[in-house]
């Protein structure tokens, strides 16, 4: 296969890194409507109004954990397999310096954190 040039790479990088932010947006904004619905209505529904406000949790944490992780993978192995006219300037050199692993690893233990509360939200109200 062809190696990229840069402008390919940096293209394809970009369009990865706005699928990232896509489903950071995604995520939050949907995470922000759960907790208004939680707060707003779960103290008074039924048992199977709290089972279908947590199945929507899990639903929202489980993309945002798998969509989020596949995407900053992606980015790593981009990063990784970095064309040479990228990796040999400073700005590409200091990209390879950034921590992926553990930006990958709290990215996902605070969405994580936040379906979780979210679930302890709706059992305890």
């Amino acid at each position: 296969m062809a190696k990229l040039t840069v402008d390919q790479y940096l293209a394809a990088a970009a369009a990865r890194l706005a699928h990232l932010t896509q489903t950071y947006a995604i995520t939050f904004f949907a995470s922000i409507a759960t907790m208004f619905a939680i707060l707003a209505y779960a103290p008074s529904a039924g048992l199977a109004a709290r089972f279908a406000l947590a199945t929507i949790v899990i639903a929202i944490t489980v993309y945002g954990v798998l969509a989020a992780k596949a995407a900053m993978d992606d980015l790593k192995a981009m990063l990784d397999d970095a064309v040479d006219d990228f990796s040999g300037s400073r700005f590409g050199a200091h990209l390879k310096q950034i921590p992926t692993a553990l930006f990958i690893g709290v990215s996902v233990i605070l969405m994580l954190a936040m379906g979780a509360t979210q679930l302890w939200a709706i059992i305890s109200a």
